[in-house]
């Protein structure tokens, strides 16, 4: 394993983990998920302008929304949604750091989290969709690109998946 990739230390119970002063948890009650929605915004709406006017879809409504919170005051630092397509078919999206956290552990953090709470739930293929400067942080955490790359929202994205055996 690469000594970039942060392992958990310690457990906090079934919906959350610590990694030195990160927490990742599935996000709880309405302060939590508006925190959570309102950096996504800021990162996929106005530092990217992947998304005009909102980046939330369809997909949000029944997905389970992940986010990293910093200290003891649990300020959110980064965030990814997982939804089912059914079948054991899990999708990671809208993986997000706030600015000054994209140094990996967060994202590490997050995509670790995420491959842990999908299987939790019967996934049996966890997908992303993820920008190509990205591949290579997905790789070093056990996920390989599947097929070609394709356009989505007017950016080429690959599609990746999580090896559910080595999380």
């Amino acid at each position: 394993m690469s000594s970039t990739i942060h392992t958990f230390t310690e457990t906090g119970g079934a919906q959350i983990r610590k990694s030195g002063e990160y927490t990742f948890k599935v996000a709880e009650g309405k302060d939590e998920l508006e925190s959570y929605f309102k950096l996504r915004h800021a990162v996929f709406v106005e530092e990217q302008n992947i998304f005009s006017g909102t980046d939330v879809d369809e997909r949000d409504e029944g997905a389970v929304h992940i986010v990293a919170l910093k200290g003891p005051d649990g300020v959110m630092v980064g965030g990814v949604r997982c939804y089912t397509t059914g079948s054991g078919t899990w999708y990671g999206g809208r993986l997000t750091a706030a600015n000054g956290y994209r140094n990996g552990r967060v994202g590490s953090g997050l995509v670790r989290f995420a491959v842990e709470t999908v299987k939790s739930k019967g996934c049996k293929k966890f997908l992303a969709y993820v920008q190509p400067q990205n591949v290579n942080f997905f790789r070093r955490l056990d996920w390989m690109p599947v097929g070609e790359p394709v356009v989505y929202e007017g950016i080429t994205h690959q599609l990746m998946e999580a090896d559910l055996g080595s999380a």
